[in-house]
């Protein structure tokens, strides 16, 4: 697909750009933050010709507020779902992280290599969500369609996502992704997502993030504490991991003990009260939340308070 760049384009030329090149199958993925939930507004409000649903991928080490999310915002909104997870892909050649039969899941990829950290986030997003994704995009492919997952990736990412991306159309071989607000700075998408009424994970409110993917690449230590206090089924699983790290785990494993970059859940239960904790590292100072949290509050506070004087 030939990309023409001589501006930065806006998200309906991008569209239909996509559209003349022939793909007529829109798929949203969706993690219910507020750059997919403002792709998700865009796509179904302007192409709804187009638009064939939301596809949210169930990592298997994601909140369950933010599944619970999902499912009501497009249930209320009537957007057809479709979820995927790396159970749905079967290996089938021998690789480094398993043998011919098994199936991909967060759970078989900790207990081979460990507890994933930075340099490990590609590979882990590649089973987590790109193969769910390829696999379901192929079938839908089978069906006659000319699909694409239209991303709320930008070129100006957070440090926390680490995303290297070129392009405002990507193709991986039949797979393609389309980035409506690619060119779109932080200042226009806050402005979108109030202008707009857009919501987002409530989890949000207790993590900072979305919450459809805890991986651990780039949690910090105050992370794991504030998943056993607001979520701690999250919080049981992956001390259920590390403790089947030590007894089902592969040498590599053993050396990948621990979720996140700092700590483990033993440490963190040892904080029996919140003022141990907070006195320690404070999880309610926002210069420990991400650089993209922090921004986000203060535009949030600044475009009501606009929006208030236009009232």
């Amino acid at each position: 697909m030939k990309q023409v760049q001589q501006r930065e384009l806006d998200p309906n030329e991008i569209l239909d750009q996509a559209i003349s090149e022939g793909i007529t199958d829109f798929y949203v993925g969706y993690s219910g933050g507020k750059d997919s939930g403002i792709i998700l507004d865009i796509v179904a409000e302007n192409y709804q010709d187009n638009f064939r649903g939301v596809i949210f991928a169930n990592t298997g080490i994601g909140t369950k507020a933010t599944m619970d999310f999902v499912k009501s915002y497009c249930d209320e909104k009537k957007y057809p779902l479709f979820i995927v997870k790396p159970e749905d892909v079967v290996r089938v050649k021998k690789g480094k992280y398993g043998k011919i039969g098994d199936v991909f899941s967060y759970s078989s990829l900790v207990k081979n290599k460990g507890f994933p950290k930075e340099g490990f986030h590609t590979t882990t997003m590649r089973v987590l969500k790109y193969f769910p994704m390829r696999k379901f995009i192929h079938d839908r492919i089978r069906l006659g369609e000319k699909p694409c997952i239209v991303s709320g990736v930008r070129k100006n990412e957070s440090a926390r996502r680490k995303i290297k991306w070129n392009s405002y159309l990507y193709n991986d071989g039949k797979m393609w992704f389309v980035s409506p607000i690619f060119f779109k700075s932080n200042d226009w998408v806050y402005r979108y997502f109030v202008e707009n009424n857009i919501k987002r994970s409530p989890v949000y409110e207790t993590l900072h993030i979305s919450g459809d993917c805890l991986c651990g690449c780039f949690a910090k230590k105050d992370e794991l504490k504030l998943l056993e206090m607001f979520h701690p089924d999250v919080f049981k699983k992956i001390k259920d991991l590390e403790n089947e790290i030590k007894i089902k785990g592969t040498k590599e494993a053993k050396k990948y003990s621990t979720w996140g970059n700092g700590g483990n859940t033993k440490d963190i239960e040892s904080q029996t009260t919140m003022e141990s904790f907070v006195c320690s590292d404070c999880i309610l100072d926002r210069s420990s939340t991400d650089e993209d949290t922090k921004r986000f509050n203060d535009e949030f506070e600044d475009i009501e308070a606009k929006l208030e004087t236009v009232v």
